[in-house]
């Protein structure tokens, strides 16, 4: 008998092998930086929120603004941040006076 030509599939198996295992040696080979420590919320409990359907809908309008301004996806957990963040630079005795007027 003849010898087959080819690939068998045993040898296109182990040449991918061989193929993946170059790839992952020199994805290795990268420099790497110092890790930055992020902000990991999966471990944390979601933080109810209770609004009414006129609140939610002034809110989900704030966002699809933001989102449009910035050309990225804003959710209300980051506008919270962004605003828990300019904590120092809200007026408080408007903050108060605004909230006793929502209720």
């Amino acid at each position: 008998m003849t010898k087959l030509k080819g690939m068998t599939a045993l040898n296109r198996r182990s040449q991918r092998k061989l193929e993946t295992t170059e790839d992952k040696s020199q994805q290795h080979d990268k420099i790497t930086t110092v890790a930055t420590r992020r902000n990991v919320t999966t471990g944390t409990s979601p933080v109810p929120m209770r609004l009414s359907a006129n609140d939610k809908a002034e809110l989900n309008l704030w966002l699809e603004e933001l989102s449009e301004q910035t050309g990225k996806k804003i959710t209300g957990a980051k506008l919270l941040r962004g605003l828990l963040k300019m904590r120092g630079q809200v007026n408080e005795k408007k903050l108060i006076q605004a909230i006793y007027e929502a209720n």
